[in-house]
């Protein structure tokens, strides 16, 4: 029987290039040219299935138009290495996409609708899981809202209130999994994500400091796996690596005109202790 966790990991993969390039896309958006970046990494300890500690990173290059409308096209790419030290799991991506942003009755809002051609690799000995080798298509879109809810004695500063989400869809086609004489038949996951943040911006030196505490419940539908040899097929569910909530604390910095650069740091756990560290970086012309 084969082990359902090195097969999922592209699912988690998949998920965190995907939400690290639309959060960047729409955070970095700025009228003309505009430049942005992640790196990201954590743990993830899923019943019944071995624990993994996956890292990604990815960059985003865009320009936004006066009318709100934004393109952008980005790479990204992710690894996971699971706990028993044999399996290694690996994406990267090429990403393409749209985004708008303006603001009404004191809501800022912005949103990122992508796509993307996954390639996707397993490594493995021959009598673990074998190898594999093989493309995707990623299709996401990413919204966020913004709104004061008490201002500070100077503009810009105060209480506010951020929500986001996201969706995503990653498809793969049948793989064969090299030196093990079988295929995994094609599959779909979703990929969801809902936050809410709460921050409190500060005047500091050139710019707007921006301490915050946010609240996300990650969710997903994972399709089960079909593996098929010459000798019949069999089903088996994914390991479950896409639901859990997670409480997040973290530090925004940016100019006072949303120029320059600009910066956020964040750490993040779920209730079982799986950590997360993430690192979002932008530049505006």
């Amino acid at each position: 029987m084969l082990d359902p966790a090195p097969l999922s990991q592209v699912d988690l993969l998949s998920r965190e290039i995907g939400f690290g390039i639309g959060h960047t896309a729409v955070t970095s958006r700025q009228d003309g040219f505009f430049l942005g970046g992640y790196a990201a990494g954590g743990t993830t300890a899923p019943n019944h299935a071995q624990d993994s500690g996956y890292n990604s990173r990815g960059l985003v290059l865009g320009w936004g138009f006066e009318n709100g409308l934004s393109a952008f096209a980005g790479y990204a790419q992710g690894v996971s290495y699971l706990d028993d030290d044999i399996h290694e799991a690996r994406i990267r991506s090429y990403f393409l996409g749209t985004g708008y942003s303006g603001s009404s009755n004191g809501v800022e809002y912005g949103g990122a609708l992508f796509m993307s051609r996954t390639h996707n690799k397993l490594s493995s000995p021959a009598w673990a899981t074998g190898s594999t080798d093989h493309d995707g298509r990623i299709l996401g879109l990413s919204l966020r809202g913004e709104t004061m809810l008490r201002e500070g004695e100077v503009p810009g500063t105060g209480l506010d209130l951020v929500v986001t989400g996201d969706v995503l869809r990653h498809a793969t086609g049948d793989y064969e999994l090299a030196r093990k004489g079988g295929e995994i038949q094609s599959r779909v996951t979703y990929s969801t994500a809902f936050r809410a943040e709460l921050g409190a911006p500060m005047r500091a030196v050139g710019g707007i400091l921006r301490p915050y505490a946010a609240y996300t419940v990650f969710g997903g539908d994972q399709d089960e796996m079909t593996y098929v040899t010459e000798a019949g097929s069999r089903s088996f569910d994914a390991s479950e690596l896409l639901s859990e909530d997670q409480l997040s604390l973290g530090l925004d910095y940016g100019s006072k005109d949303g120029h320059g650069l600009g910066g956020r740091l964040e750490a993040a756990s779920n209730f079982e202790g799986d950590s997360a560290l993430r690192l979002h970086l932008s530049f505006g012309f």
